[in-house]
This record gives structure tokens, C-alpha cells and sequence, in this order.
């Protein structure tokens, strides 16, 4: 897949300086959920699917943040500092 852009739906501490994101897709899977206040990152590769999930304490991305460059220096930076 490679690059692809990040849409948030609402505010999330990992996303904290982050405007324009891109992170890095290695494959074409994704998770879907029942419950659309789980979804903290939605994507486009072709069609709309949902790229990280966040509940309570547990967050979950289907992209590779350690490949990601800046922004997944900055999330990884936002996540240690929750």
C-alpha cells in the first residue's frame, strides 16, 4: 500500500501535533468495529476503512508508526507521554 493520509473523527492525545499525517501501510487488511466511537483514525486506499481504533486505555493502529518517519515519531512521542 505505502503512504497513506490519516483522518481523525475526534480529538485524540495521540494525534497531538500531528496535521496532515501520513503513516506507512505495509498490506491491504483492516479491522472494522461495531462501535464507531471506537474509530480514532479513518483512511482511503481505493475505499474508506478504519485505520487505528482507541478505547479507554487501549489504542490500536493498522499502520507501521516505526516506519512512519516524523509522524510516527510523534505519535510514538505522544503515546509514551500519556
Amino acid at each position: 500500500m505505502g503512504w497513506t493520509e490519516v483522518q481523525a473523527p475526534k480529538p485524540c492525545p495521540l494525534m497531538e501535533n500531528l496535521v496532515d499525517s501520513r503513516f506507512y501501510f505495509v498490506h491491504s487488511f483492516h479491522f472494522t468495529t461495531p462501535d464507531e466511537s471506537e474509530i480514532m483514525l479513518q483512511s482511503e486506499f481505493g475505499y474508506p476503512f478504519v485505520s487505528a481504533l482507541w478505547k479507554e486505555n487501549i489504542y490500536a493502529v493498522q499502520f507501521h508508526p516505526e516506519k512512519s518517519h516524523k509522524f510516527g515519531m510523534q505519535l510514538m512521542r505522544n503515546f509514551i507521554n500519556l
